[in-house]
């Protein structure tokens, strides 16, 4: 469960002003190093200063996402031309590692040096040994066009599937689940980009709806961490300010500061969104009281709504399943404050995962269940 409008993150402020790339990597020196997808540079960029320094400008090469390792070797993958390489700040080129993949378009790598790479054109995830050997990890349904990649300490990757808006979870042992499908833009495609792992949590960027969003890697619940999802560039309260086309995203070795890619290529800015901890713990303490729950989960013919509310609004549901499709709807219901209780009838639906997402202008949760 999750609150949507909780001002978990508290201050988003602009570090550089543009031309910053898409994709980034915050490595091992304290850097943060940045591609610009589709374009022919990477940036060094000090996150303590906003100062930019160019490694690579390769008139030739249209590279892409963006990956690295302790030893501060650079891995990336080029999209048109269906390559993996990596570069070495000092080089004066990209060497390839492999050949042959179908728009590759994220790239991430585990503690073994193996790479794991999102090729959306073929709905596979690419496992490319440290010896350059390839081999398809998992492939097939529920990727669609998977996009963003990133990884736990566990190994566990997640994945940002652009156009149908589901991240999904591969296990090790190579199970994959839809943890969550994040809503479109008035039904529009939902134009989802990269995400990052930190501190047991996923930042996701939603560049069509220009919001972040933070969602647990175990259940899938979601909510938005910063934005309004009105197009712009202003700075203050996370909640008040505002993204045009968040792409890239990656976290500070401690969690706290979130850095974000947005604009339209190749002008990004790079935005800081910091969180306070200390304000967290009384937000959060604040809204215990206020809350949407489900029981029993799993559900079978009729979904028990537990509603806890501080004041009385009318409040729309909706129920949505694992590919982002309005299974069931139920449109300005009149909910009042204190703890009440509400039945929806899904005997028609199917077996399977679904999301209830209960929303309004000002508030807006949602709860995954499992239809029996």
């Amino acid at each position: 469960m999750a609150f949507t409008g909780g001002a978990d993150a508290q201050t988003v402020s602009t570090l550089v002003p543009f031309n910053v790339g898409d994709d980034m990597h915050y490595a091992a020196d304290g850097y943060i190093y940045s591609s610009h997808y589709g374009g022919n540079y990477f940036r060094k960029i000090n996150p303590l200063t906003g100062e930019v320094d160019t490694i690579l400008n390769a008139n030739t090469t249209t590279i892409g996402a963006i990956e690295m390792d302790d030893n501060l070797t650079i891995y990336t993958c080029s999209y048109e031309l269906g390559w993996v390489g990596k570069f070495i700040e000092g080089d004066n080129s990209i060497s390839n590692i492999t050949t042959g993949l179908l728009g590759p378009a994220g790239i991430t790598h585990d503690n073994n040096g193996n790479l794991y790479v999102a090729t959306n054109q073929n709905k596979r995830i690419v496992k490319i040994l440290p010896n350059g050997t390839k081999e398809t990890f998992v492939q097939g349904s529920p990727l669609s066009w998977p996009t963003g990649i990133t990884i736990d300490p566990d190994g566990n990757l997640f994945v940002a599937n652009m156009f149908s808006g589901q991240i999904i979870k591969v296990s090790p042992d190579k199970q994959m689940t839809v943890l969550a499908t994040l809503p479109a833009v008035n039904d529009q495609i939902p134009d989802v980009a990269y995400l990052t792992w930190t501190n047991d949590k996923l930042f996701i960027c939603h560049y069509d709806k220009n919001v972040i969003y933070e969602m647990s890697p175990d259940n899938g619940d979601f909510h938005i961490v910063a934005g309004t999802g009105q197009p712009g560039h202003t700075d203050g309260p996370a909640l008040e300010a505002t993204f045009q086309i968040p792409t890239g995203i990656v976290a500070s070795p401690s969690g706290d500061t979130l850095y974000v890619t947005d604009g339209v290529s190749p002008n990004q800015r790079l935005r800081m969104i910091v969180f306070d901890e200390a304000s967290l713990y009384e937000e959060r303490q604040e809204k215990a009281n206020e809350f949407i729950k489900i029981s029993p989960n799993p559900v079978q013919e009729k979904l028990t709504i537990n509603i806890s509310l501080k004041k009385t609004q009318s409040i729309d549901f909706q129920i949505i399943d694992a590919n982002g499709k309005i299974c069931l709807a139920k449109n300005k219901v009149y909910i009042t404050s204190g703890k009440q209780e509400m039945e929806m009838d899904i005997l028609g639906l199917a077996g399977g995962v679904y999301y209830l997402r209960a929303f309004n202008d000002q508030f807006q949760e949602t709860v995954r269940f499992v239809k029996s």
